[in-house]
């Protein structure tokens, strides 16, 4: 069966064959798996710590898979398959056989797999521990290659992610960095008190919540760019694949033509830390010249937190040779977290030579995101218009639910924005739907993102699910979506 069987059933317990009995563990396997739990939740911020009491993270997320629970919460974090699971036991194991694999060659496998699937000739990729660590890492690189001032264009921050803004200032984001313990939240990283910074931002919705036309957007990015380089400065402009709620900003076209505007003052950076773009997009972004952040930790179904940092060749090439300065984010990244040709200039900045848990969250992720890529293109599309196509006719049934943008054509397949029809906040239900009830069991969701005065709850689809009903039908998804709409009903009442 595959790994994301805890996603999707296909009747209810009671009507399905008796399971037979897993193989009892052995001493070994077992201590390799409790070693496992411990490692795989290191190396993250406080977002990633399990509570004491609870042994889950604070999105409801537990250390190890947790089949018998219904994950639509891809948007925001999942459990890890128990694919994902058994790859990252293979790789402890194997790290742990000193014979086996060097802790920096299994680093380095990793970042060849991760280019594999979405790199292009001459790429590197620079591991981190979050999608946000992802942007602290873009904006230390663009810093030197901008020698100077410095304007950083982001686009819809309250639809990425909380951190984004003080990430992408310079400063710290949470009281507690990755591998730096506490910090001050807010203020600048060590070494950047002084940098001349300055983050611009623009919006992809009115205030209202409304869609802002396409047009509109691109033409802001284009003046924003032209005001930073006219005034002295260097330009990183974001380029948003699919926001909280599937939603882009900044076309990839007018990106390029105002890179191509402004050669050596401009580095574009893709937004994909949804994952939900096709990889010979990010492929393309590559050879355009464009720097990508992605995670593995959403779409991809990988354990939650692990995120990198794509560089072009071009990019990577002038980087290696202008030896960029990495000591500000000590709090944040590994030496080996970086590709061999920025590791020789950044690895004498970085206090840690390796954060494992990364690594094995990644070993997670990528057995995922291999395994969906082997599934036929035409076989996943079908599937995530499957999806949208339930979710929106569950809505369409429910008068206490509304879709977000009715109007809008799905912009990243297999996300779903959803209100409650009475304009509630579903903060409470949100929580009440993670936990287990009378006679169900917890169904997990993206968790709220406001969208202009209301907040919208978010149903989601992953490449775990993907892969499954690619292979065993869409009836265990569609149960599933019955027992989530069924629950949530029930909840509102």
């Amino acid at each position: 069966m595959a790994a994301a069987s805890a996603i999707m059933r296909a009747a209810p317990e009671a009507q399905k064959p008796p399971a037979k009995a897993p193989p009892a563990a052995t001493p070994l396997a077992k201590a390799l798996d409790a070693r496992l739990r411990l490692l795989i939740t290191t190396g993250g911020d406080d977002r990633l710590w399990l509570d004491p009491a609870t042994r889950r993270n604070r999105y409801g997320v537990p250390a190890a898979p947790a089949p018998d629970e219904l994950w639509f919460s891809s948007s925001t974090a999942s459990a890890v398959t128990e694919r994902g699971w058994a790859a990252a036991g293979d790789a402890l194991a194997q790290l742990c056989d000193s014979d086996a694999l060097t802790i920096d060659a299994w680093f380095d496998q990793l970042r060849v797999r991760l280019l594999a699937l979405y790199g292009a000739p001459g790429a590197e990729a620079v591991l981190s521990a979050s999608g946000t660590e992802a942007e602290l890492a873009a904006l230390s690189l663009a810093l030197t290659l901008a020698g100077g001032p410095l304007v950083n264009i982001v686009v819809a921050p309250a639809e990425t992610g909380s951190g984004v803004p003080a990430a992408a200032s310079g400063a710290h984001f949470l009281g507690r960095a990755s591998l730096g313990g506490e910090v001050a939240k807010g203020a600048r990283l060590a070494g950047w008190e002084s940098a001349h910074i300055a983050l611009e931002t623009i919006e992809v919705r009115g205030a209202c919540g409304a869609l802002r036309c396409a047009a509109d957007v691109d033409l802001e990015a284009a003046i924003r760019v032209e005001r930073a380089v006219t005034g002295g400065a260097f330009a990183l402009l974001h380029v948003l694949d699919a926001s909280k709620t599937g939603r882009a900003g900044v076309g990839r076209a007018a990106a390029r033509e105002i890179a191509a505007r402004y050669p050596g003052r401009v580095l574009v950076v893709v937004d994909a830390c949804q994952l939900r773009c096709a990889a010979a997009d990010l492929r393309r972004d590559l050879a355009n010249g464009f720097a990508v952040m992605l995670t593995g930790s959403k779409f991809a179904g990988g354990p939650p937190f692990c995120g990198a940092l794509l560089l072009p060749a071009e990019t990577a090439e002038r980087l290696a040779f202008a030896r960029p300065c990495a000591r500000p984010l000590a709090p944040y990244s590994a030496a080996l977290d970086w590709p061999t040709p920025l590791r020789r200039s950044v690895g004498d900045g970085l206090t840690h030579a390796a954060n494992l848990g990364l690594g094995l969250r990644w070993a997670a992720a990528l057995a995922e995101i291999e395994a969906y890529e082997a599934v036929p293109v035409a076989s996943r599309a079908a599937v995530l218009a499957a999806f949208d196509r339930a979710v929106r006719e569950r809505v369409a049934a429910d008068p206490g639910l509304e879709l977000a943008d009715p109007a809008a054509a799905p912009a990243a397949p297999g996300l779903v924005p959803i209100f409650h029809a009475d304009g509630s906040h579903p903060q409470a239900v949100y929580a009440a739907m993670g936990a287990s009830g009378p006679r169900r069991r917890p169904c997990h969701l993206g968790q709220p993102v406001k969208v202009g005065a209301r907040a919208a709850l978010r149903v989601c689809a992953s490449m775990p699910m993907v892969t499954e009903a690619a292979e065993q039908g869409f009836a265990g998804v569609a149960a599933g979506l019955d027992e989530l709409f069924e629950a949530w009903a029930a909840l509102r009442r």
